[in-house]
């Protein structure tokens, strides 16, 4: 099976802390996807988000710096085998936060649904929610 790299580079109008902690908790990870979450901050756990649609394990985590994961969705050519590897790199920017994004092993035949899963069931909502759940310090 032939896969690809994906690599996106976004900016949030948040801390690091904060853009963690919507990946990273059940409650803040299904508001901002409308969707049924089980994950957990702690390394070596499993996850499910969309409903069970993606899922996988946590496998290295820094607190507002870095989230690495075996990563799958339930796409029709998705091989139920096959694990790909998501890295969330955070980093402070400019009074916000740079994301850098690496999503790798991505199956030919899905690569161009997954990209733009990412930036319409994610990064948008993100921003959004931030927008208007803005934390004030």
């Amino acid at each position: 099976m032939k896969t690809l790299d994906l690599i996106q580079e976004v900016y949030f109008n948040c801390d690091p802390d904060r853009l963690y902690e919507i990946l990273m908790t059940s409650e803040l990870h299904g508001i901002v996807t409308q969707s049924e979450v089980e994950i957990s901050p702690e390394m070596n756990t499993e996850f499910k988000v969309y409903s069970g649609y993606i899922s996988g394990k946590n496998i290295l985590l820094e607190p507002g710096k870095l989230i690495l994961q075996e990563w799958r969705a339930e796409e029709e050519h998705w091989p139920d085998y096959h694990y790909s590897t998501v890295q969330f790199k955070i980093e402070s920017l400019d009074r916000g936060t740079h994301l850098t994004f690496i999503h790798k092993g991505i199956p030919e035949s899905c690569f161009e649904a997954i990209s733009n899963g990412w930036e319409e069931y994610y990064w948008h909502p993100i921003k959004n929610f931030i927008e208007i759940n803005p934390i004030v310090t």
